[in-house]
């Protein structure tokens, strides 16, 4: 039985906010980096889904210590503020003025644990990942306070727009500071709990010269407060110039350095069993909407796509399949 208290952090912006829109185009057109498709529509479209995830936190997270909503000056309409789980971080709470303000989730995730009375655990979700059965503390850290996780050795795909430069950068870090022996061993990389196809990734790779990356799984990730404060306290200038960064750009870490970190470090333990799954919305389609409330998984990342194809339709399709499992109001809603 876990006893410490954990949080659940979870970072969200209404892109259909005019007052945001036009702050976001006025500082669009002065920096030329930022008009590629790092900053696209994908990154910020809301599918009016958001209710589902504090829907899904109350039923199947009932646990949770505190929920911290992390924004730009904007509430839902439809939150209920008053809730006493709930605490609402306005950015200009966890980054200095002087950067803000900010469109970029990297500068943004790297300041996370300056959240006023965050718990030394907690877990952070982005607004596209849902609780859709029931989770224990013990999905996501070990019953003496580690961090859960599972990972393997996979080379970093580069794809438009995607996420390979943060993740390069994050390993240029990583290499700096352990050996690929010292990640094999610490990260627990051949353990059998990672699963067959992680350790045969691993195993691929590990007679490369070099230590060429993380697998990722898109799943909610568990840290630890200490975690951030080790790496910003190596790392600060780079994790500053990110947190100056008022768009994606390609000189950014991203929030995988500290779960990197953790899994580098041996400080986390192998979770037992993948406990969710990464979807897009590009392939969205009906055998989507039947897995959302068929109970297979317990967390469901439903990632926008660059090529959805019918919106509304998907979204209301989405909207459906989650009334299914959460139809009522949580105490998170007016």
């Amino acid at each position: 039985m876990i006893e410490f208290p954990i949080d659940f952090v979870v970072t969200w912006v209404d892109d259909t906010d005019p007052q945001w829109l036009e702050k976001r185009r006025r500082y669009l057109g002065k920096d030329s980096e930022s008009s590629n498709g790092m900053n696209n529509q994908k990154s910020y479209r809301d599918w009016d889904t958001f209710n589902y995830w504090f829907r899904g936190v109350e039923k199947f997270a009932p646990w949770v210590n505190k929920v911290y909503l992390v924004t730009d000056n904007q509430i839902p309409r439809w939150l209920n503020i008053q809730n006493s789980k709930l605490k609402v971080i306005d950015h200009k709470e966890i980054i200095d003025n002087k950067n803000l303000p900010v469109f970029n989730s990297n500068a943004i995730e790297a300041n996370i644990y300056k959240i006023p009375n965050l718990s030394e655990h907690f877990v952070v979700f982005n607004d596209d990942t849902y609780v859709v059965s029931k989770v224990e503390p013990t999905d996501f850290f070990s019953k003496d306070g580690k961090p859960l996780g599972r990972t393997a050795i996979s080379p970093i795909v580069p794809e438009r727009y995607g996420t390979a430069n943060f993740q390069i950068n994050n390993t240029e870090i990583i290499n700096d500071y352990f050996s690929k022996n010292e990640i094999i061993k610490n990260a627990k990389l051949l353990s059998p709990k990672q699963g067959i196809r992680n350790i045969v990734k691993t195993l691929l790779y590990r007679n490369s010269k070099f230590f060429c990356g993380f697998w990722e799984d898109h799943m909610p990730m568990s840290f630890l407060k200490e975690t951030y404060e080790e790496v910003w306290k190596k790392e600060g200038d780079i994790l500053e110039k990110t947190t100056g960064s008022r768009f994606r750009n390609k000189a950014d870490t991203n929030i995988w350095l500290f779960k990197d970190w953790q899994f580098a470090s041996g400080n986390y333990t192998v979770r037992n069993e993948n406990i969710g799954k990464l979807f897009s919305l590009d392939d969205a389609g009906d055998f989507l909407w039947k897995l959302i409330p068929s109970g297979k998984y317990k967390i469901m990342c439903i990632n926008d796509g660059f090529n959805v194809q019918n919106i509304e339709y998907v979204k209301k399709s989405m909207i459906e399949a989650f009334d299914q499992i959460l139809p009522q109001k949580s105490n998170f809603e007016l």
